[in-house]
């Protein structure tokens, strides 16, 4: 059997790590690893390769899929797949994996949003930095015996229930797609199960955790924001798209909230937008930069869990290679 032709078309960002993927499949994979490839030389190049790996970045849409004449799998080292046909990779019995290695990542950062918002943080390190000091203005709120609302309760949600409840805090939880798993670890956590509109009415912080989808597309519009208790800090590092982003600054603006942490914006990076530009400016926002999964220990697991993906790919096209 001859190499199989892998193309990593975006960073993984581990150079190590990559480097022991390439030793590892060597004599077997010809691994070619291009870090922010264009979409022309994307398209250009998808028909000589077999396996493609991918980010958020990188589009696999039907002008791609109908370009890789040779393609058997696609991997996204990503935890969503909004970047992926992947209904049309299906009807082309094309191989679809997404590696989820950034759970825990995420998960943490929504509690250190959750934080840095509750009190103040980024405000106060601004003005100090700036010889301005107003500690008397720079009253937060403590998180402890506050109500969290998670709207999604897939790995992530599940995650950020777990550290949520450690640090005290009632967790109520929406779930449009409930399985009997998923009733018994939020049994476990003391989460409990409501209906989105009583989320938002009783929730002191709101956390997003549902992937982008034509439902899930603004689900938190005016309605939703008319329904939150004055107050309410809303925290988003799963989708931009699920927010509508010029309500949340309506609401913000009025003062229905009392803060907002978003790591994810409809627009990446957002500062050509006006209206995300006067969103994150306010003092009352943090903002970070789609930093979900962007740890050491999310990118190297990414990579191993791309090995594994692909040693299971290659062994069981030696296994069809051996059948008579």
């Amino acid at each position: 059997m001859g190499r199989v032709r892998v193309l990593v078309a975006d960073d993984l960002g581990d150079n190590e790590a990559m480097e022991e993927l390439r030793r590892s499949f060597e004599d077997r994979a010809e691994i070619s690893y291009r870090r922010n490839m264009s979409r022309e030389e994307l398209l250009s190049e998808i028909p000589f390769y077999e396996v493609l790996v991918v980010r958020s970045r990188t589009e696999v849409d039907r002008e791609l899929i109908d370009r890789a004449r040779s393609l058997k799998l696609v991997i996204t080292a990503t935890h969503g797949s909004d970047h992926i046909d992947h209904h049309y990779l299906s009807r082309k019995g094309i191989d679809f994996r997404c590696v989820a290695e950034q759970a825990n990542a995420v998960s943490e950062l929504v509690i250190g949003l959750m934080v840095c918002v509750a009190r103040k943080i980024p405000l106060a390190d601004k003005l100090s930095k700036g010889g301005d000091w107003r500690k008397d203005e720079l009253i937060g709120i403590e998180i402890r015996g506050k109500v969290i609302g998670i709207i999604g309760f897939g790995k992530i949600g599940q995650l950020v229930a777990e550290k949520a409840s450690a640090l005290g805090m009632r967790v109520l939880i929406y779930e449009p797609n409930m399985t009997p798993e998923k009733e018994e670890r939020a049994r476990r956590l003391g989460g409990v199960f409501v209906q989105i509109e009583q989320l938002l009415k009783l929730s002191d912080f709101i956390t997003l955790h549902v992937p982008k989808t034509k439902e899930t597309s603004k689900m938190i519009g005016r309605e939703q924001f008319e329904m939150m208790k004055s107050g309410a800090f809303l925290i988003n590092a799963a989708r931009g798209d699920i927010v509508d982003e010029e309500a949340l600054l309506e609401y913000l603006e009025k003062g229905k909230l009392g803060g907002v942490a978003i790591d994810v914006y409809s627009v990446q990076p957002p500062f050509g937008k006006a209206q995300l530009r006067r969103l994150i400016s306010d003092d009352r926002v943090v903002a970070t930069q789609h930093i979900g999964g962007q740890t050491r220990e999310a990118r190297r697991g990414t990579i191993k869990a791309v090995m594994d993906l692909l040693e299971e790919f290659l062994r069981s096209k030696e296994v069809s290679l051996q059948r008579p």
